[in-house]
Order: C-alpha cells, then structure tokens, then sequence
C-alpha cells in the first residue's frame, strides 16, 4: 500500500450490492449523527445495490418472492412494491402481473429501488460510494488499512464485510477446458449467453435457479435448441404456490438436535398438514431457521448440508411463476431435458464439447454439445481462497472459513471469528455469514441480517455532537 491513506473513516463497508446497501442505509438511520463520509462503501460498480443478484441487466430474471415481501425494512415489508410505478411496469412488463395479484418483477428493478433508497444519502455526503475494488486489507492497531484499486487506500475504524457473491468454480473434468470459448464458466456475466445461437445444443451443470434462469434468457433470445441440464439428482426449483395461507406464521416446530431429528419433525408437519400446501410447512421452518440451525451442533450441520440440503434448496428457493412456465413448455415440448448424472470427463473436439455422465442409476452415457454452461453455484466454500483481501486477512491470522463450509466463520454478534476468539471491529454481513445464522439467501432474511449487523456497528461508534436533518430519514 504506497498511496496516502484518506483521514480515518469510521465505518467502511466492503461490498454494495443488495446487503451492504441495505446495512448502509439502517446504519445511517440509526445514526444520525455521524457526518460527511460517516459510511463509506467499496464497490466497484456504478450504482449501490446492484449486486451479484439484483445488477442483471436480463429482463428475464424476475425476483423469486413476491414483490409485496420484498424490502429493505422488515418493519414495512411492501416498501418495494410501494415504491413501484405500477402504471410504468405494467406498460413495459404486463407478464409482471400475476391473476392472484402478486407482482413478480425483474430483479433489475429491485437493484434499482435500493439505489433509490440510497440517493438521499449519497447527495448530503454522509455516504460515499468510492467505486474500486477491494484488494488488500491489513490491521493498524486498531484501525483497517485497506487498499483499494488503482493505487487508493483509506483507513477504516470498523469494517463490515459484505463481499459479492463467488462466482461458482468447474467441476474438476472441466478444469482443463477452462480456457475453451465453448465452456462458460460464469453464466453472471452480461455476455455470457451471446456465444449461444438459436439451434446450439446446450448443456447446463446444475438445475437450481440459475439454470433456471438461464433456460429463460436462452428462450427470450429466440433459442429453440435441446437443453440438457443435469445434477447429482436432477432436481429443479418448485414454483411459489398459487395461494397462501397463515399456516407459515403460527407453525411452530420444536428444536432438534440432530439432522434426522429435525427431518422428522418436519416430515411430521407435512403430514399434519397435508390439506395444506408444503409450501407454508416450508416456510415456516425458513422464517424458525435461525433457532432450528442454532440447536444442531457442528456434526449434525455437516451432515444436514451433505444429505438434505439439495432438497431443501429445491423447495426453499422458488422461481418466479412465469419462469416456471417456461420450464414446463420446454419440457413439455422435448426442448429442455432434466436428468440426475454427473460429469465424468470433457473433451473439446470440431463437433462440440463431448461430455461423459454417469447417470443416477449407474450407466454411463456421452452427449455431444455446442456450449457446456457451469451453474454449480457461488463457491461459497473457497471464498477466502479466491479473494485477495481475504486470504490477506486470514494469512494474518483475523479471518477463517467457518467450519461447515458455508462462508466465513462470525459470531453471533457479527464479528469474525478465528477458532473461539472474536476479531473487534470487523464484521460479517450477508450470506457469507450463514455458518452462523443458518438460511441467509432468500431477501427477507437477508434484510433481517442486514438491520442487525447495522444495529451492532452503529452500537460500537462513539456518539458525535453534530446530528444531520431527519429529512432522509422518512
């Protein structure tokens, strides 16, 4: 780090997509007395709060709850859709409507909101938005050096890490294709489709909601070719359901303290229910999740995310209704195959990418194919391996993946952790904290996170004299 640092900034947050936007504006709230530059946020794109999720430019991806539960406030959980020009949307994307009267927008528009939400702050200066990337971090005393891109550093006195999403990592037997056109090995890319001609055959590594996702930008773009998309077990997201009940917030379960334990109980519920749709048992235990993950111990969390956390995905994670239908019409037409197999070996030849599976059942197959698309996940697990700032921290002993694989190891007070000793002054928001805190994907919970990791870094800074006008507060 040879440039000049800035003056010492209380409260530096790495990351500005979704949850350190939402951390910045509740930490901004609660603090009104913090001046000029009191935040600042490190990311290197344009606008705040177009993240990994929310900053697609694909009209195709529309959000995966309904926009009446998506907020930055749980206390006004329709803030979103409050916020929408619903005359606006319905002339550029009536297939936002659904008959039921839920809203189910492109994510783009949510990224917008949160830059909205944002504005006030960032034009009275108490936020800054330093555009860069974050590439290295080391302690001074008790402040935070961080470097920044293009020979920029600043010091921080509290820092909060709420880090993008990794981009997924290739299965080994893709490993050395890496460089191969034909591989995409980060379907997030704004480009990353525009190889793909109408009639190429497609074979996509995953059928989460990123497969999903995918098959639904392909479809938009006029593609009609055969879509494979494969996993260990070939499972697809579900759909929200067409009705809702209460059920998913008077549905009390009981704490267990084994993986088995809790599946039973929840295997239970269903059954208790079963003139009900599954999607209330489900959410129900989503909105519990934090006290059901708190009471297994570290085995039992290994062993809940090796056997069952594919199922729960699957079901958890929902699309969009009008994703679904696309989906289905493929499939219905033969124009999209699910299968459970997984990728022994790739080879690139003249006639495509030739792809040997093991299928579910033991056979082996081969498929031949003109574009092989990676939609395994984010690598949550090699997070600190990929990214500089992190590694620095860790090799300096502030930092550690957390046990069972999920992000980074934090306390129940949001600090990080390393073995049983707390790091001061250096927090973990967002996702990347789910070893802790258990579900932490979906928004709602995500917007929960965020509102608590800003209630105990605002706690941690000392009160200021000056008090800014409570005009951007409403």
């Amino acid at each position: 780090m040879t440039a000049q640092s800035d003056t010492r900034i209380p409260i530096v947050i790495i990351g500005g997509g979704a949850t350190g936007a939402m951390v910045a504006w509740h930490i901004l709230r609660l603090r009104p007395d913090l001046g000029r530059h009191g935040v600042t946020i490190i990311e290197p794109r344009e606008q705040l709060g177009k993240g990994q999720a929310y900053g697609t430019h694909d009209t195709q991806h529309r959000i995966n709850v309904p926009a009446s539960r998506m907020s930055l406030q749980t206390a006004k959980p329709s803030d979103f859709r409050d916020w929408l020009d619903l005359d606006a949307l319905a002339a550029i994307d009536p297939d936002a409507f659904l008959p039921s009267g839920d809203l189910y927008p492109s994510r783009a528009l949510f990224g917008r909101y949160l830059a909205a939400r944002l504005a006030p702050y960032l034009e009275t200066e108490r936020l800054r938005h330093l555009r860069g990337t974050a590439e290295d971090v080391i302690q001074e005393g008790k402040d935070w050096k961080i470097a920044v891109s293009e020979g920029r550093s600043l010091l921080a006195r509290r820092l909060v890490l709420a880090t993008t999403h990794p981009a997924p990592s290739l299965p080994a037997p893709l490993a050395p294709l890496a460089q191969e056109p034909r591989i995409i090995g980060n379907p997030w890319r704004d480009d990353a489709l525009s190889r793909i001609a109408p009639q190429d055959r497609v074979a996509i590594i995953g059928t989460g909601l990123t497969m999903a996702d995918i098959v639904a930008s392909l479809t938009a773009r006029g593609h009609s070719g055969e879509i494979l998309a494969f996993s260990r077990r070939g499972l697809r997201p579900r759909a929200h359901a067409s009705q809702a009940s209460a059920l998913s917030d008077i549905l009390r379960l009981i704490p267990s303290t084994t993986a088995l334990g809790l599946l039973q109980r929840i295997r239970s519920a269903l059954r208790d229910h079963a003139d009900l749709s599954w999607h209330e048992i489900i959410d129900a235990v989503r909105k519990q999740g934090r006290g059901l993950w708190g009471a297994l111990n570290e085995v039992e969390r290994r062993r809940l995310i090796r056997h069952l956390r594919p199922f729960w995905d699957v079901h958890r994670f929902r699309i969009a209704p009008q994703v679904d239908h696309i989906l289905q019409t493929r499939l219905n037409e033969g124009r999209l195959t699910l299968g459970a197999a997984r990728l022994l070996s790739a080879e690139a030849t003249a006639d495509g990418i030739v792809l040997t599976l093991k299928t579910r059942g033991g056979a082996e197959e081969t498929r031949v194919v003109d574009h092989v698309v990676n939609t395994t996940g984010p690598d949550h697990a090699g997070i600190v391996r990929h990214t500089p700032y992190l590694r620095a921290l860790a090799a300096a002993g502030l930092l550690e993946a957390d046990p069972v694989g999920l992000g980074l190891h934090t306390g129940a007070d949001h600090h990080a952790r390393v073995g049983t000793r707390s790091i001061p002054d250096l927090l973990i928001a967002g996702p990347l904290s789910r070893g802790q805190f258990g579900e932490l994907m979906g928004l709602p919970e995500v917007t929960e996170n965020a509102q608590s990791v800003a209630s105990a870094i605002a706690s941690l800074v000392p009160q200021t004299p000056h008090v800014f006008s409570d005009e951007v507060r409403s």
